[in-house]
């Protein structure tokens, strides 16, 4: 029976509701496991019971993979509110159309949260205080690098997620919750398999995790662990759209060794796709295909959520082959996941896809801040004339305008320069590149400075500092700057360097005499420091990426930093190119090519000036 077009929540099938299918069991039927409490559950049941029943509720559930939030949350609804209405919208468009006449007593399901703040357009604040107005409890779920990536920033999207109320799911049981299962094992032979299974908790087991781990690690053949690595892959770039068959052949290829290639790729998804999407347990296989819109319209597959977040970590530092960067910026069809390939490809410096991403958004998708992100891009490597080009295409808003003029202003600035710099002038040659590093910013601040704007000196400063420019922090202190003779004295003692600070001491340095004292050893203490922070970047907590790379850029480690940017890791980037200019071997040359051609998709870098 359904209510109002929906199930009623005792009645919606829990496959339905996103909950994993379980590993067999001696009863041999395909019934729920009996569930295990959780420490969590009065919390939960508090969040929607006395906050929700009466009034509405926005509760989401933050959890790994596989660790129990959706099962936890149907028992909650289940036992609270059985013969309410479920309404399980397939996309945010369906959920906004209910903003101006509100269901009521209904549990809006959205299992996956992020498929809807990330929709075209995205849920709105507005929409769910209108549910919640209504009476209605709005419950999700979401990962925890998910949770953290949608309660960075300031857009409502964000301000939207922050105001839930959440309810934190650890990957692990507590000892009372192993009580717990202990327990109920005794009536469940699959709790009581679980149980015994090494090496993984008690949910992830349930949900046959091992198995899927176990189907790309000893695959039957090279092509099933090139197409699941290469759906891993895209998903850990952000992608969330189902991926066609025609993106997986193409992308895999980077996946494949040479004599496996040597077949043509329209034999490598016969080889690959019967095994990738066979059900270990229950319904679950390494890829799941996804429904079209229409009886027998495939419309792509998805990674298994357990399988995507292991290889997530497993995958962290590795590079992502050109033929799947090539394949996702060319053929993916959504702005969202195309937006999410462009950051991922900034934040390892592989620009030529961050290029092709961007571009597509603009043009196909008359996205201004595409237009202005490529443009700034076209800046760092001194396209003027293309950034110019894309800035006057006709956008409405005032901003990019304004970038346009500016965009315009530096290009007079740099062809002004520009002939010096080709003549051997040093100062010249350092001039333009500063100013294509980061788009004239600190050469605005240097001008500024120089008419006596002392807030401007001290912003340049700090740039400087960011930047790993210890040539002209070093000039600026000689030249009687006190603040840059503390930021000087700063980095020496971030990076123990006793010695210098030592001579700049007996010059008669009074920063730099204060700050003797506090020089110390760091190398072994900063390991466990590392390790907790690289663990809280793992887990998505937003400030935990930035910290690791300016730690490993105090302790000048550039073979970590490098994986960071492999990894995607937020101030990987900025502080590799910093650490190579607080080298002073490498030629401010170098450095542009760096930051605006990057790397290429193995991580080489690009040597060439960009086509």
């Amino acid at each position: 029976m359904e209510t109002g077009g929906v199930f009623r929540v005792d009645e919606a099938p829990p496959r339905d509701l996103g909950i994993h299918s379980a590993i067999p069991g001696d009863e041999g039927d395909d019934d729920l496991p009996v569930y295990v409490p959780r420490d969590f559950d009065f919390r939960l049941r508090n969040a929607l019971g006395v906050n929700g029943v009466d009034r509405g509720a926005f509760v989401v559930m933050v959890g790994g993979s596989s660790t129990g939030k959706t099962r936890s949350l149907y028992e909650a609804v289940y036992e609270l509110v059985p013969t309410w209405a479920l309404v399980q919208p397939a996309d945010a468009a369906e959920l906004l159309f209910l903003k101006g006449a509100p269901p009521r007593r209904s549990v809006v399901w959205l299992d996956e949260l992020q498929r809807y703040l990330g929709a075209e357009p995205p849920l709105s604040s507005e929409c769910v205080r209108a549910l919640i107005r209504a009476g209605n409890l709005v419950v999700g779920t979401l990962w925890p690098d998910q949770y953290a990536a949608w309660t960075a920033g300031h857009d409502d999207v964000h301000r939207l997620v922050k105001a839930a109320t959440v309810i934190p799911v650890p990957d692990d049981l507590t000892d009372q919750e192993e009580q717990e299962a202990e327990a109920v094992a005794e009536r469940d032979s699959r709790i009581r398999r679980a149980l015994k299974t090494r090496d993984t908790g008690l949910t992830q087991a349930l949900a046959g995790g091992p198995a899927l781990v176990m189907c790309w690690e000893q695959p039957v053949n090279p092509y099933v662990k090139a197409i699941i690595t290469a759906a891993a892959d895209a998903h850990r770039l952000g992608v969330q759209s189902p991926l066609t068959e025609s993106l997986l052949v193409e992308a895999m290829a980077g996946y494949l060794q040479g004599r496996q290639r040597v077949r043509s790729p329209g034999e490598w998804l016969p080889e690959a796709l019967p095994h990738a999407t066979r059900p270990q347990f229950g319904e679950v296989s390494a890829l799941t295909p996804a429904d079209g819109g229409r009886p027998g319209r495939l419309a792509g597959y998805t990674v298994a959520d357990y399988l995507a977040q292991h290889l997530r970590r497993v995958r962290r530092v590795e590079t992502v082959p050109h033929e799947a960067w090539q394949a996702l910026v060319t053929r993916l069809s959504r702005s969202t996941d195309l937006w999410h390939v462009a950051e991922s490809a900034l934040a390892r410096l592989r620009c030529r896809y961050a290029e092709g991403a961007l571009r597509r958004l603009a043009e196909e998708f008359r996205d201004s801040r595409a237009a202005s992100r490529l443009a700034d891009l076209f800046v760092r490597q001194g396209r003027f004339a293309d950034a110019v080009t894309v800035l006057d295409a006709e956008w409405s808003d005032e901003q990019t305008r304004s970038q346009l003029a500016r965009t315009r202003e530096l290009r007079r600035r740099v062809d002004a320069i520009r002939p010096r710099a080709i003549a051997g002038d040093q100062a010249a040659r350092e001039r333009l590149a500063d100013i294509l590093l980061d788009g004239g910013e600190c050469d605005d601040l240097r001008l500024r400075a120089q008419r006596g704007d002392r807030p401007a000196a001290e912003r340049l400063v700090d740039l400087l500092v960011a930047r790993g420019c210890v040539r002209e922090i070093r000039k600026r202190a000689e030249l009687g700057d006190l603040y840059a003779a503390e930021a000087l004295c700063d980095l020496y003692v971030a990076w123990g360097e006793r010695d210098l600070l030592e001579a700049r001491a007996q010059a008669g340095d009074t920063a730099a005499q204060l700050r003797l004292s506090k020089v110390h050893p760091r190398q072994g203490s900063a390991e466990t420091e590392l390790a907790e922070l690289r663990a809280a970047a793992d887990d998505g907590h937003p400030e935990a990426g930035p910290h690791l790379c300016a730690l490993l850029f105090e302790l000048r480690d550039e073979a970590r930093l490098k994986a960071e940017l492999h990894a995607g890791t937020a101030g990987a980037a900025d502080r590799l190119v910093a650490l190579y200019m607080a080298g002073e071997s490498t030629t401010p040359e170098r450095l542009v090519q760096l930051r605006g051609f990057g790397l290429h998709a193995d991580g080489r870098n690009v040597q060439a000036i960009h086509p």
